[in-house]
């Protein structure tokens, strides 16, 4: 047995706990299965709360066609993965802008009712997050939050990135994604991926960043280009 297997045969048990002690929920990629014991963590009381989620989305997705330079594709099983384990409440949609280099929206609108969106090539997010009575989500808070995700990514404040270490002692790589916003806000989200996965993603390199591009206005005759979110796109 080589050094490197006996040094992760020693810290795997420690390894394991520590990763029993995180912090309950999910990320972009992946979930964590810490559910606390607080009963309202399992319990989702008025989900159609949430319903307001799906008119936002839509008119958000009718604001940047208009403003965009980009093209609308509308229908079941455009995003496959994205639909995944999901019961659908109505036809996918995704833009597409006609820049290569700027990230494409994708959104699912669930039966829920929520939303699944895909930004860029790798990064999803749910709307709500969660949804259960102890972390008391409110359509409000969320329809926030959706607009600042897709403004941050519409103006190009947004990478991602696959990293695959040479050594890992779970045996996995890494996706990463990082966005920010005009008031000197900031997010940053990563979630482990199996080792060989990433370097499906990665396209066998042991990194591959995206940083991408803002969205490509649309110039209309007799009119100037209203932006998405005048006071954060500029």
């Amino acid at each position: 047995m080589s050094w490197l297997m006996r040094l992760k045969a020693r810290l795997w048990p420690r390894i394991m706990y520590l990763e029993r002690r995180g912090t309950p929920g999910r990320s972009a990629y992946g979930s964590v299965d810490n559910s606390p014991a607080d009963p309202a963590y399992g319990r989702v009381t008025n989900p159609e709360r949430f319903r307001p989620l799906h008119a936002a989305m839509l008119a958000i997705i009718d604001r940047l066609e208009s403003d965009f330079e980009v093209e609308r594709a509308e229908g079941f099983g455009l995003d496959e993965k994205l639909e995944r384990g999901l019961d659908l409440a109505r036809a996918d949609v995704i833009l597409t802008p006609r820049d290569s280099g700027a990230p494409p929206i994708a959104a699912v609108f669930t039966a829920f009712p929520g939303l699944r969106l895909r930004l860029g090539r790798w990064y999803i997010e749910s709307f709500p997050g969660c949804g259960c009575d102890a972390c008391d989500e409110s359509a409000e808070g969320e329809i926030e939050r959706l607009r600042d995700i897709v403004d941050d990514a519409v103006a190009g404040r947004f990478r991602e990135a696959v990293e695959i270490p040479l050594i890992s002692f779970m045996g996995s790589g890494w996706v990463k994604a990082r966005s920010w916003s005009p008031d000197g806000r900031r997010a940053r989200r990563r979630s482990r991926v199996e080792r060989r996965r990433a370097f499906e993603m990665s396209g066998g390199r042991s990194r591959l960043a995206l940083n991408w591009k803002p969205w490509p206005r649309r110039q209309l005759a007799g009119r100037g280009s209203r932006g998405f979110r005048s006071n954060s796109l500029g």
